[in-house]
């Protein structure tokens, strides 16, 4: 098989596990009593697997099949860059709220972040899932411009 393939197989599934992930800490804050210990776990898994989308998806870019002169002049590349840098700034809020809440937890055992903590928390991830949606027609439209 190809570079090309092998790259293309790898991105899809990193950013299935990236889904996965943002579920996972969707489902969690939904919980009457936060497990803050694997949210904060989950963001971190969700972080690494943004980074390696992203390192993936620049390896697809300079050594795919396609190669850079067919991303640098299309606008949905640079639609699903522009989502993708949204979606990693809007989730700064919750990975900063993850690591804190995790932390008072071990010196306060029993301890749950309070309602006005959780909504604005919340709110970013649902951003961010309500996001990807744009971001895989971007890719889908990005795949199918011709260069």
């Amino acid at each position: 098989m190809s570079v090309d393939l092998w790259l293309a197989v790898l991105h899809h599934l990193l950013f299935l596990g990236l889904i996965a992930m943002l579920v996972s800490e969707a489902t969690l804050l939904r919980s009457v009593d936060v497990d803050v210990a694997r949210l904060s776990r989950i963001d971190l898994g969700y972080g690494l697997a943004a980074l390696l989308v992203f390192g993936v998806g620049l390896a697809r870019v300079f050594y795919g099949g396609k190669g850079w002169a067919f991303y640098q002049d299309n606008p949905w590349f640079w639609a699903k860059i522009a989502t993708f840098v949204l979606i990693g700034l809007i989730s700064i809020l919750p990975t900063m709220k993850f690591t804190a809440w995790a932390k008072r937890r071990r010196h306060e055992p029993g301890w749950s972040p309070p309602a006005s903590e959780l909504r604005p928390v919340r709110r970013a991830v649902m951003v961010s899932m309500v996001l990807l949606a744009p971001l895989l027609g971007f890719a889908a439209a990005m795949a199918r411009h011709a260069s």
